[in-house]
């Protein structure tokens, strides 16, 4: 295994305070006490904190698209099944981190999105990009006979890409997973033909 960069190590321990402290509550002397590498070393890579912000935006990104890549392209099933196979893992990510912190790229939203505008744009591409990837999946699913093709794909992954982050932030507050499985089964009855029911 690969030794963690000073820079990976950085972006890992600030996703971490600010998950877990919240980013306005989190300062760079933070970082540099959490993380055990040094201001000037930090600082070197990281203009400042809207810099590693954006680091650690990209970062949970990559990440997402890594698993959206992995449970939805690489593997076998139907559909419906990989969506399962893919909010399982976010609910389980969640819970492993006792619900805190929500949908971590909508929690950077809320907190720097106003006043760091590279932060609110990312999201908006990644969100679109969302949005797309799920469009392209569901008229799919609706070829194979798996979802309805009575409604737009794209009205239908937006409503889905939506009820996504929703939960994921609500969860957050109510501290149970069991409504977001229940939900996410309910939202993916409704997207399949009536046969299917």
């Amino acid at each position: 295994m690969n030794k963690l960069t000073n820079q990976d190590h950085v972006i890992q321990v600030a996703a971490e305070l600010f998950r877990y402290r919240g980013l306005s509550n989190t300062a760079m002397d933070d970082v540099v006490k959490q993380s055990g590498v040094s201001k000037s070393n930090i600082y070197y890579h990281f203009k400042s904190k809207d810099d590693l912000t954006l680091a650690v935006l990209e970062a949970y990104i990559s990440t997402l698209e890594t698993s959206f890549q992995k449970l939805f392209i690489e593997s076998h099933g139907s559909l419906i099944e990989k969506t399962k196979l893919y909010t399982n893992m976010l609910i389980e990510e969640l819970a492993e981190r006792g619900c805190i912190g929500g949908c971590p790229l909508l929690s950077l939203m809320v907190e720097a999105g106003r006043t760091n505008e590279q932060v609110r744009v990312r999201l908006e591409i990644f969100f679109e990009q969302q949005v797309d990837h799920f469009t392209q999946l569901i008229q799919q699913g609706a070829e194979q006979g798996e979802i309805r093709n009575d409604l737009p794909a794209n009205m239908l992954a937006s409503i889905f890409s939506s009820w996504l982050e929703g939960m994921l932030m609500l969860i957050s507050i109510k501290k149970n997973v069991d409504s977001f499985r229940k939900e996410r089964d309910t939202l993916l009855k409704m997207l399949q033909p009536t046969s299917k029911l």
